[in-house]
């Protein structure tokens, strides 16, 4: 049985999202190049060893919450615990901390590399032999793919390294790490502890190529295994999109910290007197309202997919796709507001393609600092209503690749909150530049009643507008069923 490379969809929004990555890496990188401050770096690598740890073991079985293997790997002792549970975590620490001496080094990627990693995560368990390739065969529980003879292993392993360093230049790093993924799990080389040595193979690839590594968590778990049966069936598709998820989610745990650095310089040398218990509750100032903010965006969520659900079972002809990705944290929060760096900021993607004609056409929103809202002031304990700076979503079309602004006929600009509701920018149709005084009004009002029939008509005027679909909305409806009429407001 011979490893055959498994195709990848003719995916534009991924190859635009790897040449995004890209990017943002090297924007990453070159702020680490800067200098980190040594606590900084050293907090922001046990951070990222403790999930590492805590996730990988989990997704074999592992009981340790990431609270308990935090406190393990800083030399403690859980009595409750299976002693196996303890050992695993610390075996598994120091195979990762060997991986980051190994990068540091410069020592390249081999098979002697691999041994040795699963040398170091085996240490102490008993009736493994770790470090060496397994000579019996085995199964993979609840997987319908069954590894190769094990006399083919090590000549298996040795053809995937010749393959790797014959075709490094031709893949994208994110595709040429999930095929080695893949091919490790699939060739499936030692008796245990398969899983474990595959994704931290897979971390020192990605750290030798200059990326950050990436954290496979618990809860991708099912995602993570359903990517590799795919991949087994010859696509790899899912899983690359996997990796390049989770290389964002590192990237915006270094940019967090990186901020919130230049955040605690920024906020003591403007407030001299600021010490850390000051400082603390001054970053909490906005945090009532980011819960508040964050909630009401995820009924925004839920409303909106409620309504695709709907138009699913109305329209076979139209397939949509939904991709989520994590709201902002409040530390994220507070970078947009003030107007730090922050590389992922979308929320929801929605594709619609229709079956009957072959048009496509892409939905995407992201969070942007409303740039009409209030400065955010830190030295105001409280701040007044009036001072909230405000972080919106608002909503963009794409096509071949490329962000379009949405026609004028589709009215919603974007989303956000006013007090404890949800708010909707929308274009006012009756707007008309040329008049002027009690008749003038903003180009772009804000509504705040019937959230679901604004959501509906949103997609109701995509459907129209960019597929033919159904009848041609009425100008704003949910202004007149509301029967809200928006005092002249402020230019949004």
């Amino acid at each position: 049985m011979i490893y055959k490379i498994p195709n990848i969809s003719a995916n534009l929004d991924l190859n635009e999202s790897l040449k995004n990555i890209e990017k943002i890496i090297d924007n990453l990188n070159k702020r680490r190049d800067n200098g980190l401050d040594n606590e900084l770096e050293n907090k922001l690598k046990k951070q990222l060893l403790i999930s590492s740890v805590y996730n990988s073991n989990a997704i074999e079985g592992n009981k340790l919450s990431l609270r308990e293997t935090e406190i393990i790997l800083d030399g403690m002792v859980i009595n409750e615990r299976p002693l196996k549970d303890e050992v695993e975590a610390r075996s598994l620490a120091n195979a990762t901390e060997y991986l980051y001496r190994l990068i540091d080094g410069r020592e390249p990627l081999s098979k002697r590399t691999l041994l040795e990693l699963h040398s170091l995560i085996m240490e102490n368990i008993p009736n493994i032999q770790g470090g060496s390739f397994r000579k019996e065969e085995v199964t993979i529980k609840n997987a319908d793919h069954k590894p190769i003879y094990w006399a083919d292993v090590e000549p298996e392993v040795d053809e995937m390294f010749k393959w790797m360093n014959r075709n490094m230049h031709k893949y994208d790093p994110i595709i040429m790490c999930a095929i080695l993924h893949h091919w490790l799990a699939w060739i499936h080389p030692f008796s245990d502890g398969n899983g474990r040595v595959s994704r931290l193979f897979t971390n020192f690839f990605l750290l030798q190529k200059g990326y950050p590594e990436i954290v496979i968590k618990i809860s991708d778990r099912d995602n993570y295994y359903n990517s590799l049966i795919e991949a087994d069936e010859g696509d790899i598709t899912c899983l690359v999109e996997l990796f390049s998820d989770k290389l964002r989610q590192t990237v915006n745990i270094y940019e967090e910290f990186l901020n919130e650095y230049d955040r605690q310089k920024t906020w003591k040398a403007r407030y001299k007197q600021l010490g850390e218990d000051s400082y603390e509750k001054a970053k909490e100032t906005y945090s009532y309202q980011y819960e508040v903010w964050k909630s009401q965006l995820n009924v925004f969520k839920a409303l909106l997919f409620e309504n695709i659900k709907e138009l699913e079972e109305l329209l076979p002809q139209l397939t949509f796709y939904k991709k989520e990705y994590d709201i902002l944290s409040y530390s994220q929060y507070l970078d947009i507001i003030e107007d730090r760096k922050v590389s992922n900021t979308w929320y929801i993607v929605i594709s619609i393609y229709n079956k009957t004609n072959d048009k496509s056409m892409g939905f995407v929103f992201y969070f942007e600092r409303f740039k009409f809202s209030s400065k955010i002031n830190f030295s105001k304990n409280k701040p007044k209503k009036q001072d909230k700076p405000e972080i919106k979503l608002f909503v963009t079309a794409r096509k071949d690749q490329k962000s379009l602004r949405l026609d004028r006929a589709v009215e919603l600009v974007n989303v956000g909150t006013w007090g404890d509701q949800l708010s909707f920018g929308v274009h006012n149709i009756k707007w008309d530049p040329r008049k002027k005084g009690d008749n003038a009004r903003a180009s772009i009002i804000t509504i705040r009643e019937n959230p679901s029939k604004i959501i509906r008509t949103f997609l109701d005027q995509i459907l129209y507008t960019y597929f033919d679909i159904g009848k041609k909305r009425p100008t704003t409806p949910y202004i007149k069923n509301s029967g809200y009429s928006p005092k002249p407001r402020r230019k949004q």
